[in-house]
């Protein structure tokens, strides 16, 4: 290949700068395979989980952190021979793979009703039945689904119907054929996980290749893969399109799997349809930048033509079946009926109530973003080329469903746009930069809007009522106030740790609120998951209508306690005494030097048949009395003093906790102390 005269100069060994130039990348390339080592350490130590399931892979850990010391060692050599970079990518995806089966056996439980639905669709399947057409409901018991990690309607209802294009379940199919079902579609998402590792790898610069080991090692992106999130399905083919795309534009041999790719991604899921506009937008410009403008048109048609007959290939069968309901199914996403939800924008709504009224302006800011950053492709090429990846980042960012999985899954495919595409070194023509202020003036109105629309109702936690020893708030009482002229019928749901739960029972108050009043209604959880722990704050959150009335966050304490010490490790002779201090803490485990706060020390038996009463005396009195209370010092501090004359079957068990003074609650348990009591 003919190179410029200052390629030459610059690589000619007997030039001053080839020493300089040549240190300079053998000194970059070691570093990033240091990294590469790093990142097989810190696989290794992933796997130090203490559970009897996971003390085979022990093996895994110490081999994993001794490689990555090895390659960190090596690295200089690593860095000049390629053949060792395929090495070091067995030991990551191997590692990955690993990890991936300590995790299934760690939880076995589906965590997302997406995985469920999916799989379930494909049993379906391979039973004659089109699972567009029925309630995928009982694939919540059958794969364990959490209550909490269902998707709800405004109705306070669960959405049961399949959501997805149909190669999101077929690809499960071959697994389930095969006689593996048990975990079948963790296995494939993590197998295609672990594709896309081995895809990107191959198609970045050498150079590159120990960022994408790191990059695709994060804990987001292997933790979406195992944890229930599918997007994992459709990685491998947006990276080959992306790898692919020059060959297309050029008419080159392969280049047609290009378009199929793609069109096999949209067929598993909805994020590739956002990024087609644009990668459509990308072909035409590099088509036309080599050839001529009908060349151009003529790589578009191909390319939208076979992405959509790659795309229809796996759907038709169900499309023949019953349009209506397949094609109800794909667009349930786009559903404003479902409950916002996520880490974007929305986020301060679920939160804080901003804008929890007025969710379509985030939708319409969405597809402002969308059509806007499709345009600034155009407008910026070849320049923003690569940055079609990004266009559907940005304009989900703003959407009333926005998780994290959109931000981080499409980074592959955008790093290998941003090492294979051209990118040039232009400045971007002026019509861009008014374009981009024209779209970002559109959003930043949108923004205001949905700022300015406030919820119709407000929800205030007045009071709960605990489960006890259980330590989670069982019923909960709210002051609803309606805002609106309309007669409203929420319903009532906690929200914990960014999940919803299923609606809670109404025990007391009215069921409808009218326009411009306020009422009071006891409302009790409906299962144990969307029970919040009494440990940490949580918020209920009112459903009508087409926006939602989160609370502010409810702390039920603050405050806790521990006992000192923290174990008794040997058998205490009857009749001997024991001193219990519990300390008073806050939320930073700092001491709270505050007098006269009662704290309560109870005492049981946890023995194999199940609970018993013990017969040890707390502070004088009588035996086997529990909770026993006393006032803390000065020092923040409560002294128990135990004696126990009764030989006891098992180990009494100690703990103590706090009574809220106003909603007469127990809260801010201690550990649990177990003490041996024997005849000397």
């Amino acid at each position: 290949m003919r190179t410029s005269p200052l390629q030459a100069t610059a690589d000619d060994p007997t030039s001053p700068r080839h020493g300089v130039r040549v240190e300079a990348a053998t000194g970059t390339s070691t570093m990033a395979w240091l990294l590469a080592g790093a990142v097989l350490i810190l696989w290794g130590l992933r796997f130090g989980v203490g559970v009897a399931e996971s003390a085979g892979f022990s093996l895994a850990d110490v081999v994993m952190i001794g490689a990555g010391v090895a390659i960190i060692a090596g690295s200089p050599a690593i860095a000049t021979r390629p053949r060792l970079h395929w090495a070091v990518l067995a030991l990551v995806v191997a590692a990955f793979l690993a990890w991936a089966t300590q995790q299934v056996l760690i939880a076995p439980a589906y965590a997302t009703d997406e995985l469920a639905f999916d799989q379930y669709a494909a049993h379906l399947v391979l039973q004659g039945v089109d699972p567009y057409r029925v309630s995928m409901a009982a694939a919540f018991a059958r794969y364990q689904v959490s209550p909490n990690a269902f998707t709800l309607r405004f109705s306070g209802q669960p959405v049961t119907a399949l959501s997805y294009p149909a190669l999101a379940f077929l690809a499960y199919v071959p697994l389930l054929v095969a006689g593996i079902h048990a975990q079948a579609g963790t296995i494939v998402d993590a197998l295609a996980w672990a594709v896309t590792i081995v895809v990107t790898f191959a198609a970045v610069p050498r150079s590159w290749r120990p960022l994408v080991l790191a990059l695709l090692s994060l804990s987001a992106g292997v933790a979406y893969a195992v944890g229930g999130v599918t997007d994992a399905l459709f990685l491998p083919f947006l990276v080959a399109s992306a790898a692919l795309l020059g060959r297309f534009v050029r008419g080159d041999s392969w280049g047609w799997l290009a378009p199929v790719a793609l069109g096999l991604a949209m067929a598993v899921k909805q994020t590739p349809w956002l990024v087609a506009p644009a990668l459509a937008v990308v072909v035409v410009r590099w088509a036309r930048s080599s050839r001529s403008t009908s060349w151009a048109l003529g790589r578009l048609a191909w390319f939208v033509g076979l992405a959509t007959l790659a795309f229809l290939v796996p759907n038709v069968p169900f499309i023949l079946q019953d349009p209506g309901a397949w094609l109800r199914g794909v667009l349930t996403p786009l559903d404003a009926s479902v409950v916002p939800a996520g880490q974007g924008l929305v986020a301060l709504s679920t939160a804080f109530g901003i804008g929890a009224g007025g969710f379509v302006w985030l939708s319409l800011a969405s597809v402002v973003l969308l059509a806007g950053g499709t345009a600034l492709v155009w407008l910026g090429w070849p320049r923003c080329a690569w940055c079609a990846w990004l266009v559907p980042v940005v304009a989900l960012f703003f959407a009333t469903r926005s998780f994290g999985s959109y931000y981080v899954n499409l980074v592959p495919p955008a790093l290998v746009a941003l090492a294979r595409w051209p990118r040039g070194a232009a400045p971007l023509p002026r019509v861009w930069y008014r374009w981009a202020l024209v779209t970002g003036g559109v959003t930043v109105v949108c923004a205001l809007a949905w700022v300015r629309s406030a919820s119709p109702l407000s929800i205030e936690i007045t009071g709960v009522h605990t489960s006890g020893q259980l330590a989670t708030v069982a019923r909960v009482t709210l002051r609803v106030t309606n805002r609106s002229d309309a007669t409203l019928a929420p319903a009532y749901v906690s929200y914990l740790a960014g999940s919803y739960s299923l609606p809670w029972q109404l025990e007391a108050g009215p069921r409808v609120v009218a326009p411009h009043a306020s009422v009071d209604v006891t409302v009790g959880a409906p299962n144990f998951p969307a029970q919040p722990s009494v440990a940490g704050g949580f918020q209920m959150v009112a459903l009508a209508g087409h926006a939602i009335a989160p609370s502010a966050l409810y702390e039920p304490g603050l405050l806790h306690v521990a006992l000192v010490p923290d174990a008794v490790n040997i058998p205490v002779a009857l009749g001997q005494q024991v001193v219990l201090h519990a300390e008073l803490l806050d939320r930073f485990d700092q001491p709270v030097r505050e007098a006269g706060v009662p704290i309560f020390l109870g005492q049981i038996i946890y023995a194999q048949r199940g609970l018993l009463y013990s017969s040890a005396s707390i502070n004088g009195a009588a035996p086997g009395a529990t909770p026993v209370e006393e006032l803390t010092g000065p020092n923040g501090v409560a002294t128990f003093v135990i004696v126990d004359r009764a030989a006891e079957p098992d180990p009494v068990s100690f703990e103590a906790n706090l009574v809220s003074t106003s909603g007469y609650y127990p809260y801010g348990y201690s550990q649990i102390v177990p003490i041996r009591f024997e005849r000397s």
